[in-house]
């Protein structure tokens, strides 16, 4: 089934590559048909979809192929008309437009409009609790529709911020973001994910979400012991967790299939006297121990510079900047063992 993923635009260029990764992980045969800021289209087995809306982070909706034109009203109009629509699911419709357009020469209303007068020909609008919907998204230069299949559930993800949780950190990742590194590490169910420097454990929450088997460890006792809390407060009760210096992972691991973690900042973090550029050197020595060959590690450090302390262990495959918090910037890189 040729799928579009509505993308959310956060983080620059994570949004798209979370959604190939996810299929990576999830998926041997595939096909991307398309992939830009706004949306990536692929061709995938139908029964893959509905886990990937399970576990994408980074967009909004995902919906059934319909077409592709120019962002133009006649153009919408012309190929709205010669589509043939099958449905299983009744009669009623709406229409709904996501308008990416940076000069909006066309509205998001027009568009409803169009694209509804059309349809209404042959079903019924119903725009409270229709049978389908219809959607509509805009780029600067094409048009894309598509019938909604699932809703991203971003909600649950503002559920689970930091403030929330039993043992809080101001530090920790937003879980969307966390999620998404997740997925950008292609660890799927029953794979193993280590993060190194768990604190207060966002980033395995979301591992264990996505059914994931979790390792976490940090040199702080009373992280260890707050992350477990926070586990346990979602319900995750199947993890390791283990109070160790960094350098001491590969005596409590042998192997895991991904590694996600974000290394500790230098300020406003214990780190417990040392030097901060030794600790991620030997930080980036125990990923290389424990990670098995071809597994994957998301890295967090403070500037791209940083980032080359693993590119003597490990292959890079992409940086990306994500603002944290107002005055923070970290960056994430993608390393695999070959």
């Amino acid at each position: 089934m040729k799928v579009i993923f509505e993308l959310s635009k956060e983080y620059n260029l994570l949004p798209a590559d979370e959604v190939i990764y996810s299929i990576k992980g999830e998926e041997e045969n595939y096909y991307i048909i398309e992939k830009n800021e706004d949306v990536v289209i692929v061709d995938i087995d139908e029964r893959k979809i509905k886990r990937l809306a399970e576990r994408i982070a980074l967009s909004f909706f995902l919906d059934k192929f319909l077409f592709v034109c120019k962002s133009d009203l006649e153009d919408i109009k012309k190929v709205c008309k010669e589509i043939d629509v099958s449905l299983e699911k009744g009669n009623s419709f709406r229409v709904r437009c996501n308008n990416r357009i940076k000069n909006k020469d066309i509205s998001s209303l027009e568009v409803e409009r169009t694209v509804g007068e059309i349809f209404a020909e042959r079903y019924k609008v119903d725009l409270k609790k229709p049978d389908f919907e219809i959607r509509v998204i805009l780029s600067d230069n094409k048009a894309y529709a598509g019938l909604k299949l699932f809703e991203i559930d971003r909600k649950s993800f503002e559920k689970r911020k930091a403030q929330y949780r039993p043992f809080f950190s101001p530090i920790s990742l937003h879980p969307k973001l966390a999620r998404a590194l997740v997925n950008i590490s292609e660890v799927t169910e029953n794979k193993t994910l280590l993060d190194p420097f768990c604190g207060t454990g966002g980033i395995l929450i979301e591992a264990a979400l996505i059914k994931a088997k979790i390792i976490g460890s940090d040199i702080n006792g009373k992280m260890v012991e707050g992350c477990k809390k926070n586990l346990e407060y979602y319900g995750i009760t199947n993890y390791r967790l283990f109070q160790c210096d960094i350098g001491e992972v590969s005596r409590y691991v042998n192997e895991v299939d991904a590694i996600v973690t974000d290394f500790p900042y230098g300020r406003s973090t214990s780190v417990g006297g040392e030097n901060i550029d030794t600790l991620y050197k030997r930080g980036a020595k125990a990923i290389c121990e424990v990670l098995k060959k071809g597994g994957k590690a998301v890295v967090g450090l403070p500037n791209e510079d940083a980032l080359g302390i693993l590119d003597s262990h490990l292959e890079r495959e992409v940086v990306y900047s994500c603002r944290v918090h107002r005055s923070l910037t970290r960056y994430f890189g993608v390393y695999r063992k070959n």
